[in-house]
């Protein structure tokens, strides 16, 4: 590659050919990341809330009144934690206590409450009408 001489016969730099390369070359690889970003991954799952405390003790002060077993207590929690699971996957949520949610966050604990109930009255075992955290 030849170098232009100017008139005081001194050579032209190649710096600022090499600066627009590079600027060049970092704003496509910019507008491959945005678009990568933007069309390539799929978007974060949203946060709800769950009125967890207020369905755990709800179910707890009716189980303890109607003098349920330690077995039905077993089968409610591991019943809730599967609803818990349901609910999450089916509406795309990633599930947090009430307390811990930032407000406008949608509150999942009716849905939460009825796969609870559908779950427990598949399994026809504990008391399924015991569902938790009924509102007034």
């Amino acid at each position: 590659m030849r170098r232009r001489r100017d008139a005081k016969g001194r050579t032209d730099p190649v710096w600022p050919v090499l600066v627009s390369a590079v600027l060049l070359s970092g704003a496509v690889a910019a507008a491959v990341a945005a678009a990568a970003m933007r069309y390539g991954v799929e978007p974060p799952p949203r946060i709800g809330g769950v009125r967890l405390a207020e369905m755990t003790a709800a179910w707890t002060t009716r189980a303890a009144a109607e003098g349920v077993s330690a077995e039905a207590v077993r089968v409610w929690g591991a019943a809730l934690e599967t609803a818990l699971d349901r609910v999450a996957r089916d509406h795309g949520v990633v599930l947090l206590p009430a307390r811990a949610v930032a407000a406008g966050a949608p509150d999942m604990t009716g849905q939460v409450e009825d796969m609870l109930a559908a779950i427990l009255a598949d399994r026809g075992s504990g008391p399924s009408a015991v569902s938790g955290g009924e509102r007034p």
